[in-house]
């Protein structure tokens, strides 16, 4: 049973690491999703938990109002090392009650989630002054979810958070990430969700060290046919693969008229109309 706590907080305002935000907010320390390849697990050694990443969530407590006259029109992204929508968002509602505060700030304000949650505050959403939802994919396979990532929502609920999101006029994305060197069928994804998205996004999984043999004992045990590839790729670090990919969805990408912007590679991203 994952263990909860809560946690006091001067701000819920960090100053973003990733290009193209201002700031990024983590309602909460942690994640229930349990995702293998979990970019995010390094934050365990700064949570004082002896759990494992996954077992354990911080609901952050703060009293602090979020300031406009700091946000009026900034980018701002929840959230960057948490699911502001994980399963606990139901009963505490602390990524709510910030959306709310975004409102009265008129930042701009973008969510990547892997829940089906989300729909939940299409209300607030309206009332932002921009807004866009983005749901995230490593594969449209349910197998694969529910053993790679077994606390997100299933894929038919978030095709359908996308259908829900795009039908209620709100700017929707899709975020094929991380793509599964020979696993990830990504246009089986565009295929599925492009009737309701306004654009994608395509990264690669950055092996880490702390989940390494985690994620290739995953593969070994239920996709062998792609541990030789992987095995290219992150034991010899043959990083054409990730060249050519870049290229391949780039392609495919300009002729299905679809917006995307790629995020390895050395080819540029293309944005389609």
């Amino acid at each position: 049973m994952i263990r909860l706590d809560t946690t006091p907080v001067k701000t819920l305002l960090s100053k973003s690491k990733i290009a193209g935000f201002d700031y990024a907010i983590n309602p909460y320390v942690g994640c229930p999703h349990k995702c293998i390849y979990c970019y995010a697990e390094y934050m365990r050694k700064f949570s004082g938990h002896s759990e494992e990443w996954g077992e354990f969530l911080d609901v952050k407590q703060c009293d602090v109002p979020l300031k406009p006259s700091k946000l009026f029109r900034t980018r701002v992204m929840l959230s960057s090392v948490t699911d502001p929508y994980n399963p606990y968002e139901k009963e505490y509602g602390l990524t709510r009650n910030i959306i709310k505060q975004l409102v009265y700030c008129q930042a701009k304000v973008y969510i990547l989630t892997k829940s089906a949650l989300v729909v939940r505050d299409i209300d607030l959403f309206k009332q932002l002054y921009q807004c866009e939802v983005a749901l995230s994919f490593s594969s449209a396979d349910e197998g694969f979810r529910q053993a790679a990532e077994p606390g997100a929502s299933p894929v038919a609920d978030k095709i359908n958070a996308l259908k829900t999101l795009h039908g209620a006029g709100i700017s929707t994305a899709v975020m094929v990430a991380p793509l599964f060197p020979g696993i990830t069928d990504w246009k089986q994804i565009i295929a599925l969700t492009k009737p309701y998205v306004n654009r994608y996004g395509f990264d690669s999984l950055n092996m880490r060290p702390a989940f390494h043999r985690k994620v290739m004992d995953f593969v070994e045990g239920h996709y062998p046919e792609a541990l030789p590839l992987m095995g290219d790729i992150y034991i010899k670090q043959d990083s054409s693969y990730w060249t050519k990919l870049a290229k391949e969805i780039t392609d495919y990408c300009h002729e299905q008229n679809v917006r995307a912007d790629i995020f390895f590679g050395s080819f540029p991203s293309y944005s389609g109309e």
